[in-house]
């Protein structure tokens, strides 16, 4: 009898590890039990502190684009777990899911996979069964230890670095650097998607002899009256009427690893991409309750001030919602001249923090917490007036629940 999805996740969750395991030895040895390494002809592995996602989901369009079947990891999901695993566009069928999951298990015997490298197996089984041209990889976490890079991938991207998750990588830029250039292979292009690449990264791409294309350097955008332009390393320059619908330092940098793939492609190509590429919760605008709601699941400080820069304007009221390990001070100061005033409110996830506590560690902003969701969108409405922009931020959990909340 086939084990429906839920009950799957169920058993991942209660039965495997859900922390970080050393080595990617297990995972690479029960790839190829399964026979699922590579998960396709051509692959992309997306590394970054921010903006892995919405990188992959422009990859993704172009290649669809320029007639590539896909396969694309993301990581975490936002609503479902069918979120991690996508084929052609689309978030992967239960059936496909299951499938690779029995498959995994199948090649697994007595190895110990933990809860996300279970999902990047069954990811690379999906891709398998559904025989696409090319696959995009999100990293999970870091880069040399993560599941994903058991791939020798045709194109690295680095999208950025900065300070997150330092328990495991790190507390400086150049540890975090170093932990992500390990998606780097010898020989093979890599493609670093903002202007400061730290010393590590550089240095361990010239070790590999892997040519090295840096955002502001090798590749560049800029507008152009209305047009979007990009002029990629190799001194082509492609322009759209469409701007991308994603923050276009990484759209760029997803059109530079392409145009490495997939060399011979027309305009056309990129302003599908642009049209069509679209990233849910990320700088995501709402119209519900006669307010205008902006989403942005970014939770450190380098996420805030990128959301700040591009914030169109203040918003009149910011309720955010964190994990215990995360500098909150720093993100609710990046964002202080932008917001006009705060809500604390809980993240339910096991590390997440209770609105009272969040709003002692965001002391300097004065925010008033609310420890239900719902009460704090109540709350913002009725601080804020018709029209008004209302941000909510801070983590995928409180982003997830405001946005299901504001659709139905």
């Amino acid at each position: 009898m086939t084990v429906a999805l839920a009950d799957w996740l169920r058993r991942l969750g209660v039965e495997h590890p859900k922390g970080v395991l050393d080595g990617l030895d297990r995972v690479a040895e029960v790839a190829a039990r399964a026979g699922v390494n590579p998960p396709s002809p051509r692959n992309v592995i997306v590394a970054g502190t921010n903006g892995k996602g919405t990188t992959c989901l422009f990859l993704e369009r172009l290649l669809l684009a320029s007639g590539h079947s896909t396969g694309a990891t993301l990581s975490p999901h936002l609503d479902r777990f069918n979120e991690r695993i996508r084929v052609d566009g689309q978030d992967a069928a239960d059936a496909a899911i299951v499938a690779g999951l029995e498959a995994v298990e199948r090649a697994r015997g007595a190895t110990r996979l933990n809860y996300f490298e279970h999902a990047v197996l069954a990811a690379f089984a999906a891709f398998r069964a559904a025989q696409v041209d090319a696959a995009v990889l999100e990293v999970g976490l870091g880069g040399r230890l993560d599941a994903t890079n058991i791939v020798a991938a045709d194109v690295a991207v680095i999208v950025s670095i900065g300070l997150d998750h330092q328990a495991y990588l790190g507390d400086t830029r150049e540890a975090i650097g170093a932990e992500k250039a390990g998606v780097m292979r010898a020989g093979r292009p890599v493609v670093f998607g903002a202007v400061d690449a730290p010393r590590p990264v550089r240095r361990r791409a010239a070790e590999l002899e892997a040519p090295f294309l840096q955002y502001g350097r090798d590749f560049r955008q800029a507008r152009h009256g209305g047009a979007w332009r990009v002029e990629l390393a190799d001194g082509r320059v492609v322009s759209t009427e469409t701007p991308p619908r994603i923050p276009a330092s990484n759209a760029a940098t997803a059109l530079q690893a392409f145009a490495l793939l997939v060399p011979d492609f027309d305009d056309a190509v990129v302003e599908t991409a642009c049209r069509l590429a679209f990233a849910p919760g990320r700088m995501e605008m709402l119209a519900a309750h006669e307010r205008r709601w902006l989403l942005d699941v970014g939770h450190n400080p380098d996420a805030a001030a990128f959301l700040a820069c591009h914030m169109q304007e203040r918003a009149a009221c910011a309720i955010v919602g964190m994990l215990q390990d995360k500098d909150c001070a720093a993100l609710a100061c990046a964002l202080a001249p932008r917001v006009e005033q705060w809500i604390a409110t809980a993240n339910r996830m096991a590390r997440g923090l209770p609105a009272d506590a969040l709003a002692q560690r965001m002391a300097a902003v004065a925010p008033r917490p609310v420890a239900e969701l719902d009460d704090a969108i109540a709350a913002a409405i009725a601080t804020t007036r018709s029209n008004d922009v209302i941000l909510v931020c801070g983590s995928f959990d409180v982003v997830a629940r405001a946005r299901a909340r504001l659709l139905c």
